[in-house]
């Protein structure tokens, strides 16, 4: 299915009754109709029907027959949704035009003295450079990297590849890594608002010897959080300490470098944080203790636990819902929440 279609198939995945990923390839999700409502007599029946046809999404309803492609339906069903997707479809297909045919740029002297950090807009986004991960092919290196990390495919478009990172870093920001023969790929999170702009990005090395993270930022006014593009701050949403480890967890943010600084966030009443499982880390001690100080909700995972975090808990076996559950049921705050973590801390 292509990228943009698979985004918004990801997106309707929180907002549609009863929604289940039923097949990846080809694509095939089940859900209560949202046109026609469904049964009105069981509320556990689903018999609306997004499926994979001709690389693009379609909707239909055994119930009432709506028949739809993925445009119409979010028409249908979110406004605000199906603006944004007419948005990105023109940017995708902008994309691939600019693949073939760049379009030719007046190049301006640069003034050093009044440099300022770039602003970019999502049609000037320098993403467009680099490919979504869910666009790759199967047998390409980072997408079986995220496979391998069990990585849902429907946020897998939340990703990127760098072929040539530092080649690329330095088209965005001048300098600001050293030119290298042997330039290396990396996978790309970016750090993006509400209104489409990139300010910053993670990236995460493939190869060994490598330093494993990197975080570049654009504008360096703004927090170090990945998925603002995504989370809704008004009903309960995830602090998560790493960007891939977010990705399994609905309406969640990871804060790169995560210290419970509450900088970027809002309604933090409606905030859990989570951070890595590793009781033996003062650093990570230090940061719980600094969250439940200011009032915060954090979780505090129990000793049945073992793996370091929520990646790990997954490829252990199990599933984002297990895990949401877990937090859940785990999340503390106050005195009650110094208490628990007192047992739990082992420095």
């Amino acid at each position: 299915m292509n990228a943009t279609d698979l985004k918004y198939a990801g997106i309707l995945s929180t907002r549609l009754e009863r929604f289940s990923v039923k097949e990846n390839s080809p694509y095939r999700a089940n859900c209560r109709c949202p046109i026609c409502g469904d049964s009105q007599k069981s509320k556990l029946k689903a018999r609306g029907w997004i499926l994979e046809k001709d690389n693009s999404a379609i909707y239909y309803c055994h119930n009432c027959g709506a028949s739809l492609g993925m445009r119409n339906f979010l028409k249908a069903v979110d406004h605000n949704l199906y603006n944004e997707y007419i948005i990105d479809t023109a940017l995708d297909k902008k994309a691939r035009r600019d693949l073939f045919n760049p379009p030719k740029e007046d190049v301006k002297p640069l003034d050093t003295l009044t440099m300022k950090a770039p602003n970019f807009k999502k049609k000037g986004s320098p993403l467009l450079k680099i490919k979504k991960v869910s666009s790759l092919n199967y047998d390409h290196k980072a997408k079986l990297y995220v496979q391998k990390r069990q990585i849902p495919a429907s946020e897998q478009y939340k990703l990127y590849y760098a072929p040539k990172f530092n080649e690329w870093v330095n088209s965005i920001i001048p300098g600001k890594l050293p030119k290298l023969e042997n330039d290396s790929p990396r996978l790309v999170m970016p750090f993006i608002d509400k209104e489409g702009n990139l300010f910053g990005f993670n990236a995460r090395a493939f190869r060994d010897n490598e330093l494993r993270y990197i975080t570049i930022m654009i504008d360096e006014d703004m927090p170090k959080i990945f998925g603002l593009d995504t989370v809704n701050f008004s009903k309960k949403y995830y602090v998560i300490e790493g960007p891939i480890d977010s990705l399994f967890i609905d309406n969640s943010v990871a804060m790169a470098g995560a210290d419970g600084n509450a900088k970027g966030l809002e309604n933090t009443e409606n905030a859990v944080f989570v951070f890595d499982n590793e009781p033996r880390n003062k650093e990570i001690v230090s940061r719980m203790e600094r969250c439940l100080n200011k009032g915060y909700n954090i979780c505090i995972w129990p000793e049945k636990v073992l793996d370091k975090d929520i990646n790990d808990v997954i490829l252990s076996g199990a599933t984002p819902a297990d895990i949401k559950r877990m937090i859940d049921d785990n999340t503390y705050r106050g005195l009650e929440g110094k208490l628990h973590l007192s047992y739990w801390k082992k420095c």
